[in-house]
């Protein structure tokens, strides 16, 4: 991964922590988690923990305590914000448009 794409998702992860930061601490960490989880592609997913582990320099207090929760959980997170809830079956596409 080239360290400009590695930048973009230092600056990424941290933009959405501060969209979730006016809420609790716990609560921001895991709204920033969820979007991260339902937006992001798994590769991005992947640099971004990897980041992390190699001491995930750039990153905001919160975005760290979102990618560790993101490294520690596995399988489908159930939707925490409104922004990741689907009307309907969870996941299902609508065939309108």
């Amino acid at each position: 991964m080239s360290a400009g794409t590695l930048d973009k998702l230092i600056y990424m992860a941290n933009q959405i922590g501060r969209e979730f930061a006016s809420q609790r601490p716990k609560e921001a960490a895991e709204a920033t988690y969820d979007h991260i989880w339902h937006f992001w592609e798994k590769r991005m997913r992947e640099a971004i923990i990897a980041h992390l582990n190699a001491g995930g320099e750039g990153l905001t207090d919160l975005a760290k305590e979102s990618v560790r929760m993101l490294a520690d959980r596995e399988g489908d997170p159930r939707s925490v914000t409104r922004a990741t809830e689907f009307s309907g079956d969870e996941g299902r596409m609508s065939d309108a448009g």
